[in-house]
């Protein structure tokens, strides 16, 4: 039995990344049995996987279904661990009675004397719940390892190119939550990027999960309050606070072969629906919308970006579910803003065929910018998930908010400018290394996302860079690589191997037909890979 459980739980997890998630534990399908239902809140440890530089650590205690299982918090302990030896510790007395659905409280570590390089932290907590005085580390899930939470104490801010700014284009908050999973509130999230060094946030909940009723998930509200009430407060947010929060949804739609896929869908004032792979009215799974239907009815200033292209999900989903993947034609759609490929770690199997899928996809003449994006739920050191639904849990370092990151070249981080830069087209993506390419011409100077003509034969000059620190790694691999429409062949234009962070070069070539240069950039990385990945410049002749 527990070789089988095992190979299922393999199949399950054959796409990991798409499960990033804080796992609920209290719901139980139409069965009353669960290996991990408690008779507690969860009750989880969580902090960002690195600091700017000069910043304290900052744990966040999030406190879920407190209001089936009321608990009292008592005690917090939290230690510090620096090459194996313990160099800290602080102690909080409370008498915190907690009775609501979804809270968290926050503990700073003022006095910590460690400023800089890698750490663990070991928090552990004392409660109250149903009379009984209990003790947890890490989280009280039951079923899974409590290794100390990794963080980076950066000496160095995060990589940055004038006039880019980072960003998570793909996560959830609290306001999703169903039978499985839940997010982190919006405040601290919004919270965490600001420790982690990000100017910008995009709240993409599931369109499933916004239309249902604030105090049941199970069923749905025609009057849309969790929808309206999300606009309300993102907008109340972003005008007393310097990180920006785009909103946006993630909704389920229907690609050309009937099977649901994810769009990620920005700043639009109309909710669009999309339950099919909810499970919510099962065993219809049609999903209500397709592609094409999004991007016809769409509001004007919106974006809208297929989510993890070629991330398939775990068999299991795609049989009951109807769930399935955004295929080479799905690309082809021209109102298509962009593809967000990168869903975690760039060593995924999965971001390689997204990446190739986006590549055809710009030498069949689209024109789309490229995103990166946690799709987190919290999970700011750790993603702790639900391996199989009743039966195991699990963590891993993967699918972390912050981990990959969208950059927009904008003028600013106010949310106007910023879906224009993505409609523009001026994006990037990074695990670490950042760069530019610009492109010279008789007509001007052209920067990522920007369109140029040429007449035939011309000699073009391009000009890169590339930037990274000690903590992603400092020395570069760079590459150009130009795409021709012609042919539909991209070749390796331009390569420079064991570059130190900083350094600028400037190159030409022959442009013969319409086309586009692309920039990568590699370094040794952090915990994952070091990856750099711009949209193209793309040229037209006269």
């Amino acid at each position: 039995m527990d070789n089988l459980i095992q190979i299922v739980s393999e199949k399950w997890l054959e796409t990991l990344p798409l499960i990033g998630l804080y796992a609920e534990t209290h719901f139980r399908f139409p069965i009353p049995f669960s290996r991990y239902f408690k008779k507690e809140p969860e009750l989880i440890f969580d902090t960002p996987w690195r600091l700017e530089p000069g910043l304290k650590p900052l744990i966040f205690l999030v406190v879920k279904d407190a209001h089936k299982h009321p608990v009292i918090l008592k005690q917090v302990e939290i230690d510090v661990i620096q090459n194996g030896k313990k160099v800290y510790s602080q102690r909080w007395e409370l008498d915190d009675s907690i009775e609501s659905p979804q809270t968290h409280r926050e503990f700073e570590l003022a006095e910590c004397p460690v400023t800089s390089g890698a750490i663990e932290i070991i928090p552990s907590l004392q409660f109250v719940v149903n009379g009984k005085l209990c003790e947890m580390r890490v989280d009280n899930y039951r079923l899974i390892k409590k290794p100390p939470l990794r963080v980076m104490l950066a000496e160095d801010h995060l990589p940055k190119v004038a006039g880019w700014l980072a960003g998570d284009t793909h996560l959830h908050s609290s306001l999703t939550t169903d039978q499985i999973e839940f997010g982190a509130s919006l405040e601290q999230t919004r919270l965490a990027a600001q420790l982690a060094g990000l100017e910008f946030i995009a709240a993409t909940d599931h369109s499933y999960d916004l239309d249902d009723r604030p105090d049941n998930y199970l069923k749905n509200d025609p009057e849309l309050r969790k929808w309206k009430e999300s606009r309300k407060s993102i907008a109340e947010m972003n005008s007393n606070h310097s990180i920006t929060i785009i909103p946006g949804e993630e909704i389920s739609v229907a690609n050309k072969r009937g099977a649901t896929v994810h769009f990620l869908h920005f700043n639009d004032p109309i909710y669009f629906p999309g339950s099919g792979d909810s499970g919510e009215d099962w065993p219809k799974t049609r999903s209500q919308l397709g592609i094409e239907d999004v991007l016809s009815k769409r509001s004007t200033d919106t974006v809208s970006v297929g989510a993890h292209t070629a991330y398939k999900f775990p068999w299991l989903q795609r049989v009951l579910l109807n769930r399935g993947f955004w295929e080479s034609a799905d690309h082809d759609h021209s109102d298509l803003d962009g593809v967000q490929i990168l869903c975690g770690t760039p060593a995924s199997p999965a971001f390689h065929e997204s990446r190739q899928l986006w590549i055809d996809a710009l030498l069949r003449g689209r024109h789309l910018a490229v995103y990166g994006g946690s799709d987190g739920h919290g999970n700011f050191n750790r993603n702790w998930h639900v391996k199989l639904p009743v039966w195991s849990l699990g963590i891993h370092e993967d699918q972390i908010f912050g981990q990959v990151r969208t950059l927009l070249r904008s003028e600013s981080a106010k949310n106007g400018a910023l879906v224009e830069a993505m409609q523009l087209r001026r994006t990037a993506l990074s695990t670490g290394p950042v760069g530019d390419i610009k492109v010279v011409s008789t007509q001007g100077v052209a920067d990522i996302g920007d369109t140029i003509t040429f007449s035939p034969g011309e000699k073009i000059e391009f000009a890169v860079q590339g930037y990274s620190s000690k903590e992603f790694g400092d020395s570069l691999d760079l590459s150009v690589f130009h795409g021709d429409l012609k042919s539909e062949n991209e070749s390796l234009l331009f390569h420079r191997s064991d570059c130190p962070s900083g350094i600028s070069i400037q190159d030409n070539f022959t442009v013969h037909g319409d086309g586009y240069l692309r920039l990568e950039i590699t370094s040794e990385g952090s915990r994952w890979p070091g990856l750099y990945m711009s949209s193209p410049i793309w040229f037209q002749q006269f």
